[in-house]
């Protein structure tokens, strides 16, 4: 058995061997190569004489609008002079980034000044070759055309030569020979410089990425926070750095210190606008200093108009720079830091909040003096620690001032987390992590700085547009005039948006999230999340959300400018106005979404899917709401009922205060809201006292005593009527005699009430007139009286009850003298 079963296995195993030996066998043979398939030609179109001569008569009025309409050729002299300018500024930061090569240390913000530099260079190099390769893709496309004319021409030639070998059709076929080549010839004298210069182009931009390349090598060595080690302040490491050359780099970094000649010649005519923006401000302050100074809100403007204008324009084109020196960045902080504190010392009041922004615009002045004339790191070091130690003892002081006066708790805990930030400064200092120390230090004083200057862009801003909308010639506007208020509030929202993206990509950049506030914006915008195979940023996001709010912006300013405006004429309902303005309103806000989708990237057949699946859900499961929704379509274009309509529900009086698509809403008498469904207004019956006249009948029923003088009660009733102002004269009001009622004799009053407002004030002051009268005239409204017939009564017992019996008695006693047959 166990010989069998080994004689099996080995069976197995060479059989195993055996089929991979095949295979292996197989795989080696040569196999032939695989031809792929050709693919059969389509047949070609030969044209007959007739229309060969034609096609040969437009080439040729082709060539002749090609010599004319073909693009101008550019001027390559200018191109390469351009180009030539960007190699020489090239070879300078290269030569800079040498330099910081070879320094012992080098800082980072250096780095991004010198990377952010070398990135405009590349934007420069896109600005100029974009009109070139404009050009060449034009004369590629034309080019490309005219080889597709050859090569159908060689082929109708080779194949109608052969049919008609004719000397006129040889001709034909040489004349668009000679009109395709002076075609392409043509093309090619324009674009082969033009490929030349994109040639030297693209040998440009490699060498600025091989720049980028290099520096962010350089960043990439040196901490994002700067935490390098330097020796400890209290150690003698430290002192001894304040011998020797420290003091010849600080006479170098004032040496260094230049004309930022470069950055004025590339982007001088945004420093122009700049100055030109703040002129046109500060001329505009002084020619409304008075109003401004009168003013609660704008006081400070018209005292400081200067600063005013210089802080604005500068501040609001910063953005827009680019590779900024750090010459013009220490003249910028000077000035916009100056205009700053003197806007913020007369704007605010409390002197311990003045000394605080004046500290922060010192210290911010003071951090970029230094960083442009390149203060070694000794020197900074001290700088650091003796502000963050003057910071201490100030913010201490600010918070026992604080705890004094008794200030909310918030300040008083305000200055002492700052004087344990600049505490923690301190530290770092003293314990040699100088890197770190001035990151802190740094950073938190401009990040307190960018939420001041935010804060007063937007107390700018607000009143701007206040001052806009309601003291401006905007008011002149019909729909100004009486939406200012909401119209000022959505423009602020939308510059609080605004603002709030400067500053968080100003936060975002600061603490070197980002190298620029562009990169900073930009990636702002990138950051999102992939829900299956798209990608949602916050970009997207910001766009849906903005034609969102767009359509509902527009559709309020739709209705406001064309429903209250135009339709608001006295021939036009106003529930028709309503129907329209809900309408225009869902339209737009339908229109709206839909956008937002799109910018989101949901494609709009795979929404068409959706929206079916939708109906089918609904149609199972919001069957009621689809009923209350077409009823609603029903109610807005039918309009049995209306918004101001009198409605009668259930024996209940209400007025319809809106319709929607799904319920409407009515206010009962008692200011109650109650919700009604749509379907019930469409399917239950319902009581609309005005719709279609507002006049109703008023009835009111009057009793007299038996005995009263018919034509006197009716004659005096009708007085009552006609004297009444509010009776409608047409038809004129009725008295009917209508019944001898069981006390009474019945009449009824019918009048005509133009307004249903009316009725109750009517029938009220009918009421007492009518009194009044009958009393004057003596007549008796009756009252309910009732007969007690008594069958048998003792003697006794019906004179007594005669003699106890009033004139005026509700019963009436009437003894039978018929004995009782019982």
């Amino acid at each position: 058995m166990n010989r069998l079963a080994w004689s099996t296995c080995w069976l197995i195993l060479l059989g195993a061997m055996v089929l991979m030996s095949h295979d292996a066998l197989a795989q080696l043979k040569p196999q032939a190569p695989q031809i792929p398939a050709i693919e059969a030609e389509e047949p070609l179109e030969l044209p007959d004489l007739a229309d060969l001569i034609s096609s040969a008569t437009n080439l040729s009025g082709r060539l002749a609008v090609l010599e004319t309409s073909m693009p101008r050729e550019l001027d390559v002299s200018a191109i390469e002079d351009r180009y030539a300018g960007i190699m020489q500024n090239l070879d300078v930061l290269a030569s800079e980034l040498q330099s910081v090569k070879d320094k012992k240390e080098y800082r980072y913000s250096e780095l991004i000044e010198l990377k952010t530099t070398i990135l405009s260079k590349g934007n420069s190099l896109k600005a100029i070759s974009s009109p070139l390769l404009a050009s060449i893709r034009e004369l590629g496309a034309s080019r490309r055309e005219w080889l597709d004319e050859k090569r159908t021409w060689r082929a109708w030639q080779a194949a109608l030569l052969k049919e008609e070998p004719l000397d006129e059709v040889r001709r034909i076929f040489a004349r668009a020979q000679t009109t395709i080549d002076t075609a392409l010839l043509l093309i090619d004298a324009q674009l082969k410089p033009l490929l030349t210069m994109q040639q030297e182009g693209g040998d440009i931009q490699a060498r600025i990425a091989s720049l980028v390349a290099d520096v962010d090598s350089l960043m990439a060595a040196v901490p994002a926070v700067g935490i390098e080690a330097s020796p400890p302040m209290l150690s003698s490491t430290y002192v001894a750095q304040f011998k020797g050359r420290l003091w010849r780099d600080v006479a170098t970094g004032l040496g260094e210190i230049r004309w930022p000649g470069q950055f004025l010649a590339r982007q001088g005519w945004l420093v122009l606008l700049q100055f030109f923006l703040a002129l046109v401000l500060v001329i505009a302050i002084l020619r409304h200093r008075q109003q401004l100074q009168g003013s609660e809100r704008w006081h400070f403007v018209g005292e400081r108009p200067f600063s005013a204008g210089l802080f604005v324009g500068f501040v609001t084109l910063s953005g827009f720079l680019e590779g900024v020196p750090r010459t013009w960045a220490l003249a910028f902080a000077i000035v916009v830091g100056i205009s700053f504190a003197r806007l913020m010392g007369e704007l605010i009041r409390a002197s311990w909040e003045r000394q605080l922004v004046y500290g922060f615009v010192l210290i911010f002045i003071i951090s970029r003096l230094f960083n442009a004339v390149h203060v070694p790191l000794p020197l900074f070091r001290l700088y650091i620690f003796l502000a963050a130690l003057g910071g201490i003892f100030q913010f201490i002081w600010w918070a026992m001032a604080a705890r004094r006066r008794e200030d909310a708790p918030l300040y008083v805990w305000g200055f002492r987390v700052g004087a344990c930030f600049f505490a923690v400064v301190v530290i770092l200092e003293l314990w040699g992590n100088a890197g770190l120390a001035k990151y802190l230090f740094n950073s938190s004083i401009r990040t307190a700085l960018s939420l001041l200057v935010g804060w007063l862009l937007l107390y700018l801003a607000h009143g701007a547009l206040e001052w806009a909308f309601q003291s401006s010639s905007l008011q002149k506007v019909t729909l100004l005039q009486s939406y200012t208020e909401a119209m000022v509030r959505r423009f602020k929202m939308l510059a609080n948006i605004l603002i709030g993206l400067l500053v968080v990509t100003s936060l975002l950049t600061i603490w070197r999230v980002y190298d620029s506030p562009v990169a900073a914006f930009n990636g702002l915008l990138a950051l999102g999340f992939t829900v299956g195979a798209h990608r949602i940023s916050v970009g997207l996001v910001i766009a849906a959300a903005g034609f969102v709010y767009g359509s509902f912006l527009v559709s309020w300013v739709f209705q406001k400018l064309f429903v209250d405006k135009v339709l608001s004429k006295p021939q036009v309902d106003t529930g028709v106005r309503v129907s329209i303005s809900r309408l225009i309103h869902y339209a737009l806000v339908t229109a709206g979404f839909v956008l937002a989708l799109v910018a989101l990237g949901f494609d709009l057949t795979s929404l068409t899917i959706m929206v079916s699946a939708l109906g089918v859900g609904i149609g199972f499961g919001l069957q009621a709401v689809v009923n209350n929704f077409i009823c609603g379509l029903i109610l807005l274009f039918e309009r049995p009922v209306k918004a101001g309509d009198l409605l009668e529900i259930g024996g209940e009086w209400a007025v319809v205060k809106s319709i929607g698509l799904r319920s409407t809403t009515v206010q009962t008498f008692d200011r109650a809201d109650v919700i009604i469904p749509n379907s019930d207004l469409i399917t239950n019956q319902v009581t609309n006292w005005t719709h279609g006249d507002r006049s109703v009948r008023l009835i009111v029923p009057v009793g007299v005593a038996y005995g009263s003088d018919v034509p006197l009660v009716i004659e005096t009733l009708m007085q009552c009527a006609t004297a009444n102002a509010k009776v409608a004269e047409t038809p004129e009001p009725q008295v009917l005699f209508l019944r001898f009622g069981e006390s009474s004799l019945d009449f009824e009053l019918r009048v005509r009430v133009s307004n249903l407002d009316d009725k109750l004030p009517l029938q009220s002051e009918l009421h007492q007139e009518i009194d009044r009268r009958f009393r004057q005239l003596g007549i008796e409204i009756a009252f309910p009286q009732t007969d007690l017939h008594i069958r048998s009564v003792e003697q006794d017992t019906a004179s007594t009850l005669q003699q106890k019996r009033k004139p005026r008695s509700h019963r009436t006693v009437v003894p039978d003298k018929r004995k009782d047959r019982s």
